[in-house]
């Protein structure tokens, strides 16, 4: 059985996510994206420490997608570097972990 994952983005506050997500869940390179409420990052970039408000954006697909969906994210994304990060599903509820992976 395929594993499941979780993949991490942010983008800006005024970037279309609701677009972006669609596109995604359209292409079936995730089952579900979450666009979470804005959010306060602070980082280092260039040498300097930056902060900005960015929308978390969560998406839920199997392990044998991602790299589909981080070149159709990496396409569309504003940032030069953008945060994809891949964190792997332990554990869920069965039916839920079969629902992500039919629904791709």
């Amino acid at each position: 059985m395929e594993e499941i994952v979780l993949v991490l983005t942010t983008l800006p506050t005024d970037f279309d996510t609701a677009s972006l997500a669609r596109a995604l869940v359209e292409e079936r390179h995730a089952a579900c994206v979450s666009v979470l409420p804005p959010q306060r990052s602070t980082y280092r970039w260039q040498g300097s420490i930056e902060s900005e408000t960015e929308q978390q954006v969560v998406m839920k697909t199997t392990a044998g997608r991602v790299e589909g969906l981080r070149q159709a994210l990496r396409s569309r994304h504003p940032f030069e570097v953008p945060e994809f990060l891949v964190v792997p599903v332990t554990g869920g509820d069965a039916d839920y972990l079969q629902w992500v992976r039919e629904s791709l």
